[in-house]
């Protein structure tokens, strides 16, 4: 317990509810990409996608007791709002990702299908979105005991990021070319990459909240 030292007992459980709720979302995380990755296969996507309810459901009440954790330390915690921020940001990717899983899924089960290069650009956007997501983790891990490490973990958030919005434009694009005459497939995968770009988009936000805790934890010591 020696990365604890400098910590209240407070703090530590904060962490380490913060840590197990961005663990939890690891099973969200495999649903959208079996789902983004059997895209051209024949599956049962409903399924799938059903296996998002319970992890969803259980972060969600997590998220609850945990702010209510908060509001009984009352406002004098230092870093609150930076704490209140992850919780929901984590709260808020679930949910996005929720999104993005149906609409890709109902995709494939109303029977539409994604030719190669709408393919590979939907597997690159979740890929770099799952990047994001690994770097936040990986800085949150690391935020009590080594807060440098932190910083060295989420330092290409904003590479990434800017990637994802890349993609998106283009996949935008490719799409509104190839179902200009095909109304419902198109409204589905839109809404489907834009839940994804918001995604990405929030978890830069995350890594801005990550990196001011860091620098805290660097200059307090």
């Amino acid at each position: 317990m020696a990365e604890y030292s400098n910590d209240t007992l407070a703090e530590m459980h904060i962490h380490e509810n913060l840590v197990n709720l961005l663990r939890q979302s690891d099973e969200i995380v495999k649903v959208f990409i079996e789902v983004v990755e059997g895209l051209q296969e024949d599956k049962d996507f409903e399924k799938i996608y059903n296996k998002i309810h319970v992890p969803k459901t259980r972060i969600e009440e997590n998220r609850i007791m945990f702010m209510e954790y908060l509001i009984r330390l009352g406002e004098t915690l230092r870093n609150r709002q930076n704490y209140i921020a992850l919780a929901n940001g984590i709260e808020k990717f679930i949910q996005l990702l929720d999104g993005a899983t149906y609409r890709l899924s109902l995709f494939r089960r109303k029977g539409y299908h994604a030719d190669n290069e709408i393919y590979n650009m939907l597997k690159e956007l979740a890929t770099t979105i799952v990047s994001e997501y690994r770097s936040i983790y990986d800085g949150l891990t690391r935020l009590k005991t080594d807060p440098k490490k932190a910083l060295i973990s989420i330092r290409d958030l904003s590479k990434l990021e800017n990637k994802a919005d890349e993609l998106y434009r283009e996949l935008t694009f490719t799409i509104y070319s190839k179902y200009q005459n095909q109304i419902v497939p198109l409204m589905v995968l839109k809404d489907a990459i834009e839940f994804m770009e918001n995604t990405a988009d929030l978890l830069k936000s995350m890594g801005e909240e990550l990196r001011y805790l860091a620098l805290y934890r660097i200059l307090i010591t």
